[in-house]
């Protein structure tokens, strides 16, 4: 997921797709959902500048430092530390709830996302199908959520 300066491995990115920035005008806020609650366990990392890949469920994330290894039904995924816990509170050890709200829309067309942290660190790229929610996190990175998780895990702002 952090890979500063280098190109970051990808599993099965086409080269015709087109890559897609974040539509404000789009764009509506959304609450996370009080009941969603995921598990996820920080993995320390002794050097900073160690760097870990992960197989996640949408690609190769290569995490740099201390990162999070969080549990979903499509498999585990790397988040980075600073990212996480700004978008998420323990609720009791290991178990995690999003707090905060999102910005975020369906997208029309096939899209990649490209997701870049606040430290200018590139954490991956997903391609995104029509339908596919984009969303951008409260520390400002932008992903890809699948309709199911994302109905899951927000609920609109009135």
């Amino acid at each position: 997921m952090r890979d500063i300066g280098a190109t970051p491995r990808r599993c099965n990115i086409a080269k015709d797709i087109p890559l897609h920035q974040f539509d404000e005008a789009r764009a509506q806020q959304y609450s996370a959902s009080s009941t969603f609650t995921k598990t996820a366990i920080l993995v320390p990392v002794a050097d900073p500048e160690a760097k870990v890949t992960i197989k996640a469920p949408f690609g190769l994330e290569v995490m740099k430092g201390e990162f999070y290894v969080v549990a979903s039904s499509e498999g585990p995924y790397g988040a980075a530390k600073v990212e996480f816990e700004a978008a998420n509170v323990e609720v009791e050890p290991n178990r995690w709830q999003k707090r905060g709200t999102v910005l975020a829309y369906r997208t029309t067309e096939r899209c990649r996302v490209e997701t870049w942290l606040a430290d200018g660190t590139h954490e991956t790229t997903v391609d995104a199908e029509p339908g596919d929610w984009i969303v951008r996190q409260p520390a400002g990175e932008v992903i890809v959520a699948k309709p199911k998780n994302f109905a899951a895990r927000y609920e609109p702002v009135d």
